[in-house]
């Protein structure tokens, strides 16, 4: 696998949070002009399709930035040929250094880990948009070499 594709996983988020945002809004017309047309075999209601509509964002964050952790893990594995399972933050440390990435896109990457952090464990941090997230993760990872997985 190349860097390349990677990183088109990681942008693929995006598009899927896009497609499901323009899905959820359409539904809501929908149901919003009929009621009728919410199914029965449904148990939400339409504050559930609202609030299902309005966390997508978050949704993918989380998503995306589980791909990227998992890549981040198969490297240190796979090309620093380390046992360790170190935890996020660390491992992205140490890759950072190992791949000379520039502290600024170390920085942004972390603002995505701590955001997604708050999101799944609680807590407050600053929130952090989906597009920037794309664009940190993938600047952090555009440091690595461009192979380095086999297919």
């Amino acid at each position: 696998m190349k860097t390349r594709d990677i990183i088109q996983e990681i942008k693929s988020c995006e598009s899927l949070c896009e497609a499901g945002k323009a899905a959820t809004a359409h539904f809501l017309e929908v149901c919003s002009s009929d009621p009728t047309r919410i199914p029965a075999t449904g148990n939400f209601r339409m504050r559930d399709i609202r609030a299902c509509h309005g966390d997508l964002e978050r949704t993918y964050l989380i998503r995306m930035f589980a791909v990227f952790e998992v890549i981040l893990r198969e490297f240190w594995q796979h090309v620093a040929r380390k046992r360790s399972h170190p935890p996020a933050n660390r491992l992205m440390d140490r890759i950072a250094l190992r791949c000379s990435v520039p502290i600024e896109y170390l920085v942004k990457a972390h603002s995505v880990r701590e955001f997604r952090n708050a999101l799944v464990h609680g807590g407050r941090r600053e929130s952090v948009a989906l597009g920037d997230a794309r664009s940190y993760l993938c600047r952090f990872l555009s440091n690595l070499p461009r192979e380095w997985l086999r297919s």
